[in-house]
């Protein structure tokens, strides 16, 4: 596999083009990237823009099952999005008996917000461009099978294989053994991108090389988590950084 090596200061990089012209936030002068032989892309917040949707009914349903505060609410939503939402509600009020109806609640609501939100047309090209280089693009969503499967049908773009929250399966672990059996790849050939920082906690927990999206969280609060995970503002730049 060809590396690409990165330079933090926006520096001139492959083919003179800057790290800051094509839309990557942070490029650790330490790292290198392989080009992988599957690249799993995290679905809402990465391959479309959902988050702020997911976020408002997440907030609603949280002030409205909890009494808590609205501006409280949107923030522990946001600080521990990337997990399947009754893991958040877990995590957020531990063993507390409203959580199961307030995440069927969440759920049952969320294909009416975010069922009409598709890939833009930069995210279809870059995956196509990755594609071209040979790589086999995946789902790894922590939203519903059912969910993710719609997506994916509408999507104007064929995934290679695509996985969701449900039947043993979640983002990580599971998903990456799914991937390696469907594709015979090894967690070194595998790339991740998704935009929170427990999708970066994944990566680092499996020993799968990783990018972030600028998008969620900051490129300053990755970089405080993850100081050598390089991060891009935008999808359509993680194809430039191959080239």
């Amino acid at each position: 596999m060809s590396t690409v090596p990165f330079d933090v200061t926006g520096a001139p990089i492959a083919g003179g083009v800057s790290s800051r012209s094509i839309g990557v936030a942070r490029l650790p002068a330490q790292s290198q990237l392989a080009l992988p032989r599957v690249l799993l892309c995290d679905l809402d917040g990465t391959l479309i823009d959902s988050m702020p949707t997911l976020a408002d009914l997440a907030t609603e349903v949280i002030e409205d099952r909890y009494s808590t505060p609205r501006i409280l609410a949107r923030e522990l939503y946001l600080a521990t999005c990337g997990l399947p939402f009754v893991k958040q509600l877990e995590e957020i009020f531990p063993e507390d008996p409203r959580n199961a109806e307030a995440s069927a609640d969440f759920e049952a609501r969320k294909p009416a917000r975010c069922g009409a939100i598709r890939m833009s047309a930069e995210t279809r090209r870059a995956l196509q461009d990755m594609r071209d280089m040979g790589v086999r693009i995946a789902v790894s969503s922590n939203n519903g099978i059912e969910n993710v499967n719609a997506f994916a049908r509408d999507a104007d773009f064929t995934f290679d294989l695509v996985l969701g929250y449900g039947d043993g399966l979640a983002k990580g672990r599971t998903h990456l053994d799914a991937t390696s059996r469907q594709f015979g790849a090894a967690r070194q050939e595998m790339l991740f991108i998704g935009d929170s920082l427990h999708d970066g906690e994944i990566a680092e927990r499996e020993g799968i090389p990783f990018v972030g999206g600028a998008t969620t969280f900051s490129s300053d609060r990755f970089a405080l988590r993850f100081p050598s995970v390089p991060v891009i503002r935008r999808f359509s730049a993680l194809p430039k950084l191959f080239q």
